[in-house]
C-alpha cells in the first residue's frame, strides 16, 4: 500500500447514527494519498463499534484499526495516546458524529504540505448558546495568547512528529487550544481553512456537558502559565 500520509483520528462516544457516514465521508473524500483511520470509541453504551466493525468488513481495501476503551477516557487523552501508534507523516482529527462532508474533508487535506498546521474553521451553523460559548473560548485563548485566530477546536491537521512531542496533560476539549498555542509559540506555520459543516444543531454537544467545564478552565490556565513562562523567558533572553 505504501507509505501512509495521513493518519485520521476518529474518536466516538454513542455515534451508532452518524459514524458509518462518517467513515463513508472519509473514503469518499480522500483518495489521492495513502491514510490510515484509528477509530477510537471511548466505551460507548451503543452499537458504535459493531457498526465500525461491519463497515471494516465490508471494505476490506480501508487500513481502519479499532481502538476499545472500557472506561471513558476522554477526547484529549484519546488523541495524544492514538498520535503514539499513528504511523502516517501528518495527523487529522476527525469527529465521528459525521458533522464534516467528503467535500469538506477532501478541501482540508487537500492542504497538507502548505503548512506545519491545518487549521479549521466553521461557518457557523450552530445555536446561538453555543456560538456563543465557542466565541468566549477563542476570544480568551487569543488574548492570553496575543493571537488572532478564529477556531481551536476544528478537524485540524499537525505534523505527527509535533504532536507526538506535544507534553499537554488535559484529557478535555481545551487540548487542541493547548497544542495550537505551544507549536505557535514554538514558531510552527499555520495557515486557517474555513469549511461548511452539516452539524445536527438538535443534538446536545459533548462541550456543553458539565463535567467537562472544569478541564476546559484545566487548559485555560494551563495556556496562561505557560505563556507567562513563554514571555518571562523572552524578556531575559532580551537582558543578557
Amino acid at each position: 500500500m505504501g507509505k501512509i500520509t495521513l493518519s485520521i483520528f476518529v474518536p466516538c462516544f454513542n455515534e451508532e447514527k452518524n459514524i458509518a457516514n462518517t467513515l463513508n465521508n472519509i473514503q469518499n473524500g480522500i483518495i489521492d494519498i495513502n491514510y490510515e483511520i484509528l477509530v477510537v470509541d471511548d466505551a460507548s453504551k451503543d452499537k458504535t463499534i459493531e457498526i465500525v466493525k461491519e463497515f471494516k468488513k465490508n471494505n476490506p481495501n480501508l487500513d481502519i484499526k479499532i481502538i476499545s476503551n472500557k472506561n471513558n477516557r476522554n477526547i484529549g487523552f484519546n488523541y495524544r495516546e492514538t498520535a503514539q501508534i499513528a504511523r502516517g507523516k501528518y495527523y487529522m482529527f476527525l469527529s465521528g458524529d459525521d458533522s464534516l462532508s467528503s467535500a469538506e474533508i477532501k478541501k482540508t487535506v487537500d492542504n497538507i504540505g502548505k503548512a506545519d498546521m491545518i487549521l479549521v474553521y466553521f461557518i457557523e451553523k450552530r445555536g446561538i448558546f453555543r456560538k456563543t460559548l465557542s466565541k468566549i473560548f477563542t476570544v480568551i485563548i487569543n488574548l492570553i495568547t496575543i493571537n488572532n485566530l478564529k477556531y481551536y477546536n476544528g478537524s485540524n491537521i499537525h505534523l505527527l512528529e509535533n504532536v507526538k512531542l506535544f507534553c499537554g496533560k488535559q484529557s478535555g476539549f481545551g487540548y487542541q487550544a493547548e497544542l495550537i498555542t505551544s507549536q505557535i509559540r514554538q514558531k510552527k506555520t499555520y495557515i486557517e481553512i474555513e469549511v461548511k459543516p452539516y452539524l445536527k444543531t438538535s443534538e446536545k454537544s459533548e462541550a456543553l456537558k458539565i463535567h467537562n467545564i472544569p478541564s476546559v478552565i484545566k487548559s485555560i490556565i494551563s495556556i496562561f502559565l505557560n505563556q507567562i513562562i513563554y514571555v518571562a523567558k523572552k524578556l531575559i533572553n532580551l537582558k543578557k
